[in-house]
């Protein structure tokens, strides 16, 4: 079996996956414009380059559109030039939405498409965070269809498509949904499980189990995700527990939602807002792999916050780590975790209330340490790839039709 997997970014959803086949003899191949990449062992890494950036001016509603034409042209660019050294992939796996694969089947007529989708934009906004709207309900309505076109054009060309959650695959029209298999992308539950003791090097010291620890972890800081809500429920807490320390993983960005004016930040209005005790608060940026994990296994409790949106890695590693949980009580969050089960859950947006559900659990060690071990027995159950990467690699083998 040949794959060929496509992402802007690398290894994204598909490193890990891929490189669980070609250990199982599959011949992996990946396609991505990131820069300063290595292929897995067993596997080759093909990059795409965009020839140019967005026409100035292009109508906002062909923004997406054209960025992603632009992109799938790098793709078949790319992909043509290894079709003439004789290259030809019995199956082409591509992230929709931006291109990255929507003309698989221009280049290899005979190759099996799949659209691996994350989001179909939907008015009024599912995941409404509370920004100011400055559109009309027809202005919204016209934005989310347009913003939807490169990903319904790879709905039209796929032979199937895979979905990571049920909350994500109801956004998308019902017409699709029977070519659509929901499956989370799997979680490496060997590698992000508990461990002993603690002892986490933060800039300026150590954590140890003397300490009171409370982690967050987020790809941007951003109302989207929780971050204004966690910093000021966070600023309450410093006054009531004077031993409590925040380790703050991501970036200093906004990833998801509406952008800040230039040279702005929430961590910075945020510090700029609460009188923190800072020495209290550390910042880690964006840690490698090995320093995230041993975070989360240091963690008296782990917040994760959201609107109705994509559903980060981040809440089910922390559910394999064993962490106890305070989590918004959202649809996509339901999916994974009940309250008083497994975790905690509580509208994010009452101050007050994420404010108690935090106290408590870091009152009741006892009740943390049963919810954080019925966490990691559903993400054993529901979320471990050592049975995903399988029925992930039969679906895409029943397929193309092999044994």
């Amino acid at each position: 079996m040949k794959v060929l997997f496509s992402h802007q970014n690398f290894p994204a959803q598909f490193g890990a996956f891929g490189s669980y086949l070609a250990r199982n003899g599959w011949d992996v191949t990946f396609v991505t414009a990131a820069e300063a990449k290595v292929a897995p062992d067993k596997c080759r890494l093909i990059k795409m380059r965009p020839h140019r950036s967005n026409t100035k001016g292009i109508h906002r509603f062909a923004h997406a559109l054209e960025k992603s034409m632009i992109n799938g042209q790098a793709f078949a660019n790319a992909c043509i030039q290894a079709r003439d050294a004789g290259y030809v992939p019995d199956v082409v796996v591509a992230h929709s939405g931006w291109g990255s694969g929507t003309f698989a089947k221009a280049v290899w007529p005979d190759c099996k498409y799949v659209a691996y989708v994350e989001w179909y934009y939907r008015w009024p906004m599912v995941d409404f965070a509370g920004d100011k709207i400055f559109q009309s309900d027809e202005d919204g309505r016209a934005m989310a269809l347009s913003r939807n076109a490169p990903t319904l054009l790879d709905l039209v060309e796929a032979d199937h498509v895979f979905c990571p959650t049920a909350f994500q695959a109801e956004q998308f029209p019902a017409m699709y949904h029977s070519n659509m298999t929901v499956m989370h992308d799997g979680i490496d539950t060997r590698l992000h499980a508990p461990a002993p003791g603690r002892k986490m090097q933060i800039p300026g010291g150590t954590l140890t189990t003397e300490n009171e620890v409370v982690t967050f972890a987020t790809r941007g800081m951003e109302p989207h995700r929780g971050f204004p809500q966690f910093m000021r429920a966070l600023k309450q807490l410093q006054l009531k527990r004077p031993n409590l320390h925040a380790v703050i993983g991501g970036e200093d960005r906004v990833a998801y939602g509406r952008g800040l004016p230039k040279g702005e930040s929430w961590k910075q209005r945020m510090i700029d807002e609460l009188d923190l005790d800072l020495s209290r608060v550390h910042f880690v940026g964006f840690l490698p792999r090995q320093d995230y994990v041993r975070m989360l296994q240091c963690t008296d409790l782990h917040v994760y916050l959201t609107v109705p949106f994509v559903l980060s890695w981040s809440m089910i590693e922390a559910m394999s780590v064993g962490c106890p949980i305070v989590a918004s009580d959202v649809a996509p969050v339901r999916e994974a975790l009940v309250d008083g089960k497994n975790a905690n859950l509580v509208d994010h947006n009452d101050i007050d209330a994420l404010l108690t559900a935090m106290e408590r659990t870091l009152d009741d060690r006892q009740k943390a340490k049963r919810l954080g071990q019925s966490a990691r027995d559903t993400a054993l159950r529901r979320y471990c790839s050592s049975w995903i990467y399988p029925a992930r690699a039969e679906l895409l083998r029943s397929l193309v039709g092999g044994d």
